[in-house]
């Protein structure tokens, strides 16, 4: 069987404040031309199809589009978990009805230990859970983090040998690397679950974290998210996981987003003066630039060469503060500034401070206390 497996599309995710429901229109559009191309027998989406569990409009007419295209358009069956950022009672309405055509969407606990059986495979949907509804549901209060969910939920799954046996869930996996949209699954609780949870399963397609090399393992992947959420995800490769449990075989496929994110740390009159070259203008940008203190508005001045720049950060200048031990009755007032501008400013008074300091406190620049 071969899967495509994707996740944490965020729909109606803003990145400092810029929609980019249209750089997800470009990626997706993408997406659909590999399932084309790629021709797959499942599709698998792991969470996160939305950024907020009240979705716009056009957030839910964009992932509606996609999901009517991949299963009744292109007649795939569909799987589909929620994620910590979706509302689960949004994506349960109508998901009984939506089983007739294999659209399969599961939000809560009562079915995860029931699979989806097609083709000799069993996929098992195990939606984003909070330790406290686990606790709860299970009637077990020795579930305190989500290691201890999840071990339980393992537990409790009769696998059958004669077929392959597939974890679909939401999580963060142990020694996986974060990024910063990834919002925290809790406040106060241990997010981490050990991958030796998942040995008995052949296989364990995840969302959650946005990275698709997050973690090294044999048989756990995650798809990553298919574009940059945040500028700490600038160097992270993009794209959806292939699986083809014929030949056991697992690859990353890259997408390409409209607009790259890009940030740059440097100087101020090498970004102005179009002295660095950067692919694409129109990229999102991020600059972290020194030499500010005798700009005026230089946001303003930027985005008229990179009009798609989302932040702007002052270089902080590392400087050596201790200053020299002075005798204050020795040394005159003018020789006290002088030296706070040495050490302060790295550079002497210049002649016309010098004449503003003696118009304002007079006095012989020599003169002592």
């Amino acid at each position: 069987m071969k899967i495509l497996h994707t996740a944490d599309w965020h729909i109606g995710k803003k990145l400092n404040g810029r929609d980019l429901i249209d750089d997800q229109r470009f990626v997706l559009e993408q997406l659909m031309d590999k399932i084309q191309e790629l021709k797959p027998d499942i599709i698998v989406v792991a969470g996160d199809l939305y950024d907020r569990s009240n979705p716009s409009k056009d957030a839910l007419n964009m992932v509606n589009h996609y999901l009517y295209k991949m299963n009744k358009e292109m007649g795939l069956p569909v799987l589909i978990i929620s994620g910590n950022h979706d509302s689960k009672a949004l994506l349960d309405y109508g998901s009984e009805w939506f089983k007739a055509s294999d659209l399969f969407i599961h939000t809560s606990l009562e079915d995860i230990f029931e699979p989806v059986v097609i083709n000799g495979h069993n996929f098992f949907l195990v939606p984003h859970i909070d330790v406290l509804e686990a606790r709860h549901y299970f009637e077990n209060k020795a579930l305190r983090t989500h290691h201890d969910v999840y071990q339980h939920i393992a537990g409790q799954i009769d696998l059958d040998e004669n077929a392959k046996n597939i974890l679909i869930g939401h999580l963060f996996i142990q020694d996986g690397r974060q990024s910063e949209s990834e919002r925290a699954l809790s406040i106060g609780l241990s997010e981490e679950v050990s991958s030796e949870v998942f040995e008995a399963f052949d296989y364990v397609l995840l969302g959650h974290l946005h990275h698709p090399f997050a973690i090294s393992h044999d048989k756990i992947f995650y798809s990553g998210s298919p574009l940059k959420y945040s500028f700490n995800e600038v160097k992270q490769p993009k794209g959806f996981r292939w699986i083809d449990t014929d030949d056991n075989s697992v690859k990353f496929i890259p997408l390409n987003p409209v607009h790259d994110i890009v940030e740059y740390e440097g100087k101020y009159d090498d970004i102005i003066n179009e002295k660095i070259e950067f692919e694409d203008k129109e990229a999102y940008f991020k600059f972290i630039l020194s030499d500010l203190s005798h700009v005026k508005e230089p946001m303003s001045k930027i985005k008229m060469i990179y009009p798609n720049t989302l932040e702007l950060k002052v270089t902080t200048e590392n400087h050596d503060f201790n200053m020299t031990t002075i005798d204050m009755k020795e040394t005159s007032d003018y020789n006290i500034y002088a030296s706070f501008l040495e050490e302060i400013g790295q550079r002497p008074p210049t002649a016309i401070e010098t004449e503003l300091f003696e118009q304002h406190f007079g006095g012989d620049r020599h003169e002592t206390h």
